[in-house]
């Protein structure tokens, strides 16, 4: 009896690692910190909090984000992009399908229970909130589902879909706490759209050629990866600006300026990317320290929210 507890708690083990593969639950601390902003900035601008609902959020959310990654993995599967990409710690997707660690049937499976998990979720908020939820959860169902077999291939939209998804996860987010749409609202959702834009697009140079034989038709096999390294330099600009923007106009408290801290890591990240944009092995340095920084100016600035709601 006890080796076979022994055997099935190894075999437990073993699924519970594939799921964490298959959703890329490394990236999902993106989510948390996406959500924290739109809460905190609910809670500044409105003073609401409603912990039974806060937490939903959060669930819908991460089971959004696990959809996402799992639907990507299947479809770059099928297209046999996963077996063609240069595999890097943030980018170049995984092989658990490849290998066949995970059958593909399950892998979609897996995708689609956390998408209707996600829609059940959804569908109680709308039951409270219908407008204006209603818009932006259908706006995130259409882009999980056509995503990677559709809007992947339409030229220079990839990046525009997934920032503005990520980034109306927040708006989201802060209208079922505030059930209205305002400037803070916008405050929070301008710069994580930007970053999460960011995120994807550096991260699109060292899967450029693989992409492009796959169908792809993304900012950097359009433009060249020189120019795209000049634009996602641009982009960090305009991060920190829109942050300054909604504090000098009074839809964001000052402490939201505390997200600025981020910026020599930022600065680090755009230098690498400008100068080693074709090489990557020496490009890896700038997709970790974008990471961090899209990480840490979103936390920073759910931090300054709160900041504001306190002070």
């Amino acid at each position: 009896m006890e080796y076979i507890a022994s055997v099935q708690r190894q075999r437990g083990a073993r699924a519970l690692n594939r799921l964490a593969i298959i959703t890329r639950a490394n990236f999902l601390p993106l989510t948390v910190v996406i959500v924290c902003a739109g809460l905190a900035a609910a809670l500044y601008a409105h003073g609401v909090f409603h912990p039974l609902d806060a937490f939903l959020i959060l669930i819908g959310a991460l089971l959004t984000h696990m959809a996402v990654n799992v639907f990507n993995n299947y479809f770059d599967y099928r297209s046999k992009l996963d077996a063609r990409t240069t595999k890097t710690p943030f980018s170049g997707g995984i092989d658990i399908i490849v290998n066949g660690e995970m059958k593909p049937g399950t892998a979609f499976g897996i995708g689609l229970a956390c998408l209707l998990g996600a829609a059940g979720i959804g569908g109680y908020f709308l039951s409270h909130t219908f407008y204006p939820l209603f818009p932006i959860l259908l706006y995130g169902l259409l882009t999980i589902c056509l995503y990677s077999p559709i809007l992947a291939k339409i030229h220079g939209l990839s990046e525009i879909v997934a920032g503005s998804g990520f980034g109306l996860m927040a708006l989201g987010t802060y209208v079922v706490q505030a059930g209205v749409i305002d400037g803070t609202g916008i405050s929070v959702l301008v710069p994580i759209t930007i970053l999460v834009a960011l995120l994807l697009f550096l991260n699109e140079f060292p899967d450029a050629e693989a992409d492009k034989t796959a169908g792809r038709r993304h900012l950097v096999i359009l433009l060249g990866k020189r120019t795209s390294a000049r634009i996602y330099v641009l982009g960090l600009v305009a991060t920190y600006a829109s942050i300054i923007a909604a504090v000098a106009a009074g839809v964001a408290p000052l402490a939201a300026l505390v997200s600025l801290a981020t910026i020599p890591i930022a600065y680090k990240a755009g230098r690498i990317a400008l100068k080693n944009y074709d090489e990557v092995p020496k490009l890896i340095p700038a997709l970790a320290s974008n990471v961090i920084m899209i990480l840490s100016t979103i936390l920073l600035l759910a931090a300054g929210f709160l900041i504001g709601f306190f002070v």
